[in-house]
């Protein structure tokens, strides 16, 4: 009996310089890797006094940990480099970004690039939402009406109108519809609540190994996954698990350092 079928993808951090930036994308393509993923923070887990030669041998370039692009410019911009890697963002939410401009965004990814594009999407995290002055209350309840919107956006054409307690529109105009590659939606999801949020909205699963570091706990979530998605009447592909790895190198000489493209990667599939 043959064993699944195993892709592999990059986790790029979407750092300055550009010019690694698109080297990275290079190699991912090169080499034969299936996606590649940036994500979308405005500033990053780690602090700036760890951002030392001590600590990175990346770091002066960028200057701080903090600094980077924005991910709809980047992942247009590595569109025309890509030929047929998968690219996505892992992950944004719908508290700085508007559903709608997310869904404008993946779809006009998707007449960008060969492959469709994968639209990874999360609660939110407190340090890019509270310090800018959005609220990080009831964010799951967001999180659930903007999939709901979303996946309107990407499925159907005309006006659209929702009521909900945190999004409303009125006939709302997208027009913009996807040319044959219908943008995957994905769920960064660990609690119970956005597991069943990923069996009855999402195209896919995107667990992080802190949240899940056992295939155990892997199975039992995703368990709960298609449970929820038989009770919506869905039926989850088989190919829509991926799971986040850390990946430890420790190079001899700092010049072997620069020409890892490895950083985070995914399996799945």
């Amino acid at each position: 009996m043959m064993g699944p079928n195993v892709a592999t993808g990059l986790f790029m951090p979407p750092n300055p310089p550009l010019t690694r930036v698109r080297m990275l994308t290079g190699l991912a393509r090169m080499t034969g890797l299936a996606s590649l993923f940036v994500w979308d923070h405005f500033q990053e887990f780690y602090p700036s006094a760890l951002w030392e030669r001590d600590f990175t041998w990346t770091f002066d370039k960028p200057s701080s940990p903090h600094e980077s692009f924005d991910y709809q410019t980047l992942l247009g911009a590595l569109a025309a480099h890509a030929g047929r890697l998968q690219l996505g963002v892992g992950v944004t939410e719908p508290i700085r970004r508007h559903p709608v401009l997310i869904a404008q965004a993946v779809l006009t990814l998707a007449h960008l690039t060969k492959r469709a594009p994968i639209l990874g999407l999360g609660s939110g995290e407190r340090m890019n939402t509270q310090p800018y002055g959005l609220s990080f209350a009831h964010t799951v309840d967001r999180l659930e009406e903007a999939l709901q919107i979303v996946r309107r956006c990407v499925t159907s054409q005309g006006p659209i109108s929702f009521e909900g307690k945190h999004f409303r529109l009125d006939h709302a105009i997208i027009y913009l519809q996807p040319p044959g590659r219908i943008p995957q939606i994905w769920l960064a999801a660990h609690g119970p609540r956005m597991l069943a949020l990923t069996g009855r909205y999402a195209d896919g699963w995107l667990p992080m190994l802190p949240a899940t570091p056992t295939p155990q706990q892997y199975a039992a979530k995703l368990a709960q996954i298609r449970d929820a998605a038989r009770a919506a009447g869905r039926i989850l592909r088989p190919s829509t698990q991926r799971w986040w790895l850390r990946s430890w190198s420790r190079p001899r000489q700092k010049r072997h350092a620069r020409c890892l493209t490895a950083d985070w990667c995914g399996t799945g599939r």
